[in-house]
């Protein structure tokens, strides 16, 4: 998938993605101050990037949260009209759309005060991009904008508006798509996957239809902390901090683009995740069959070749394994293929169907090795060739 830059975000966003546990009260134990205490999840999402992001359109300010999720979840609703007809044993039904609404739940953890200070701080600032930009005009006030806001999970939830599918390596016979038998290209796909960025600009673009806030009051294992004033270390009265805020919200996306079937293309090839994955229909070749038999067949070929390689590498790979004592002779190799060579009622000749089979895959592996053959290199018709010479218990050579 494409990645966007970054070098459009602002400064304040860059500052506001920096989690530090004492980013606004130094950590005291007794009468020790500064304190270090070192937060492993300031390292995850600071180093790793592993944060939610809400950005508020109207206003383009934007708030960060640690990763800590709870449920995350995605429902889609198509919506159909049914129309009962007169004599007909079935409803008419016409399709209308297709309704998306995610539900986000999260855990604001804080690890000390000043921690647990930002954190409030934080949900405060969201709760407020649920309310609309304002404009004055001849002393009164209008809503000039409704509180639209961007919401970014990750790779999970993002604005796929404007990015393009990996096609792995470039060139070959299948105009630029990477062979089915050709894994190193293949998976290209998976190594060009990755967020489109780290800016909240990248998120959905939607609205907040619900939020709840859960301040873990009530709870035991969570509690408060006291604040405490810096300068006289006193608690300060009628003032506590949440330790655990716990945040609900029900997200409705507005997209941003094309959602629907073009032939046999989806409009936006990366909705919703950015995935791209081998297409088999673009493959133009005939390497792998036109039909599902054909290509059944291939990749049966395909197996059964790979294990002939693999039984050649453990029966000849060791010593005298090719070659006899003092370099005379072909040594195991030698001999399994001039038993294979024997006719039947002849000295030599292996009777056993299995075991004749099995010496058959391993020599044709041995000549596919010393060959340089590899499974991108082959070809359905060429795998036909060997594997027939398996099945039928022959020696088979590149010669």
């Amino acid at each position: 998938m494409a990645n966007d830059s970054d070098s459009n975000a602002s400064a304040e966003d860059y500052f506001n993605q920096i989690f530090d546990a004492h980013k606004y009260k130094k950590n005291r134990v007794g009468r020790k101050d500064d304190v270090f205490y070192a937060d492993g999840s300031d390292g995850l999402a600071n180093l790793k990037k592993l944060y939610l992001s809400f950005q508020h359109v109207g206003s383009q300010k934007s708030i960060f949260f640690k990763a800590f999720i709870t449920a995350y979840n995605e429902t889609y609703t198509p919506t159909w009209n049914s129309e009962t007809v007169f004599g007909r044993g079935d409803q008419i039904h016409s399709y209308v759309q297709t309704q998306r609404n995610i539900q986000l739940s999260f855990v604001v953890p804080a690890a000390s005060e000043s921690e647990a200070f930002e954190n409030l701080g934080k949900v405060q600032k969201l709760t407020q991009f649920l309310y609309p930009n304002y404009h004055q005009a001849s002393n009164a006030q209008t809503i000039a904008q409704g509180p639209l806001v961007r919401l970014k999970v990750m790779n999970l939830l993002q604005n796929m508006q404007g990015t393009w599918a990996s096609t792995g390596e470039t060139g070959g016979e299948n105009g630029g798509q990477p062979s089915f038998r050709k894994l190193k290209t293949k998976s290209s796909y998976y190594k060009d996957y990755k967020s489109k960025g780290m800016a909240p600009s990248h998120g959905q673009l939607g609205f907040i239809s619900s939020m709840t806030i859960n301040h873990n009051l009530e709870n035991r294992e969570s509690g408060v902390f006291e604040k405490l004033d810096p300068d006289t270390n006193q608690t300060v009265q009628n003032t506590i901090l949440p330790k655990v805020l716990e945040v609900v919200v029900s997200f409705t996306p507005i997209h941003e683009h094309t959602l629907g079937w073009q032939e046999s293309n989806f409009a936006e090839e990366l909705f919703p995740y950015g995935v791209t994955l081998y297409d088999a229909g673009q493959n133009k070749s005939d390497s792998e069959g036109g039909t599902w038999e054909s290509a059944e067949t291939a990749q049966l070929n395909r197996q059964k070749l790979e294990q002939a390689r693999q039984a050649a590498e453990a029966r000849y790979s060791g010593m005298f394994g090719d070659k006899g004592l003092f370099g005379i002779g072909g040594g195991r190799l030698g001999r399994d293929q001039g038993r294979l060579g024997k006719k039947e009622g002849e000295r030599g000749y292996i009777k056993n169907d299995a075991k004749r089979a099995h010496i058959a895959a391993a020599v044709a592996g041995e000549a596919m090795n010393k060959a340089g053959y590899t499974d991108e290199s082959g070809h359905q018709a060429y795998d036909q060739t060997i594997s027939n010479a398996i099945d039928e218990g022959y020696s088979w050579s590149d010669e």
